[in-house]
């Protein structure tokens, strides 16, 4: 029995728990988070990130910004409050349809589905700010992160600036062979009723059933050649470690090869 695509996986969270899906902190996946706090942690992270961004004397210009998975608009509505037309992007429709339903009346954001496997859309830097956070790490094909990242360096500005986190290492689980076996039946049974038409909401408030959530970890040399090979230039790289052991790295570009940060991290 084949896996979820991605785009099922995440209509599937989507319905079943959505803000849980998009911030996964451990102790809220019962209860689901509160919204407004839902939301203060987007203003808070975007508002570390443009601090950042003023140090590096980045962007020049707030025209336009992407938000490249933006579920239901955790991001793209503090992005919005910065640049006056900001566009979120997301491969389920639930989402996008739950981000118009939380942030109408923001007139600075709006939110499309992300249909395609790039984004031959837009033009070669159409945005002056682009941000993808906790959103290739699952993608689950490195190919297609890779091409991702490309695009997402092609459709900045010149002169703007670019937030992409990535993991580098993540903790392998370590759990007994006959736990695995279980487990793994028990999804595939779940899935199998899924797929016969049983709802995602059932499956995982009375059997403890998940949709696909996979995490890839890309090398942080990889994206930095990536990054240069699509015309960027990486000036800094900030680092954390989340409460499932997963170091991420967050990396700042821009398409000016003039630009570099003094002392600069890797």
């Amino acid at each position: 029995m084949r896996k979820q695509t991605n785009s099922e996986a995440w209509e599937d969270w989507a319905t079943v728990n959505p803000l849980w899906s998009i911030l996964t902190e451990p102790t809220l996946r019962e209860t689901g988070w509160d919204v407004e706090h839902f939301f203060e942690t987007g203003e808070e992270a975007v508002g570390a990130l443009f601090a950042q961004a003023a140090e590096l004397g980045l962007p020049r210009q707030r025209r336009r910004a992407l938000d490249f998975g933006c579920g239901v608009g955790r991001l793209t509505r503090a992005i919005a409050a910065r640049v006056p037309d900001t566009v979120g992007l997301d491969i389920a429709p639930t989402m996008i349809a739950k981000a118009r339903e939380l942030n109408a009346g923001l007139s600075a954001a709006r939110f499309e589905v992300h249909a395609s496997e790039g984004l031959g859309e837009y033009a070669d830097g159409t945005f002056d700010v682009v941000v993808s956070l906790f959103v290739l790490q699952h993608v689950p094909d490195l190919g297609a992160i890779e091409q991702y990242l490309t695009e997402l360096v092609r459709v900045l500005a010149e002169g703007g600036l670019a937030v992409i986190q990535l993991p580098y290492t993540k903790p392998e689980v370590a759990s007994p062979r006959t736990l695995r076996a279980r487990l793994a039946l028990r999804q595939r049974i779940a899935l199998g009723l899924r797929r016969s038409g049983v709802s995602a909401g059932f499956l995982y408030r009375q059997l403890g059933w998940k949709p696909d959530m996979p995490m890839v970890a890309v090398h942080q040399e990889r994206v930095r050649e990536l990054v240069s090979e699509s015309g960027g230039t990486v000036l800094c790289t900030m680092a954390d470690t989340d409460f499932g052991g997963v170091s991420n790295a967050y990396y700042y570009i821009s398409r000016s090869t003039e630009l570099k940060l003094p002392g600069s991290s890797s």
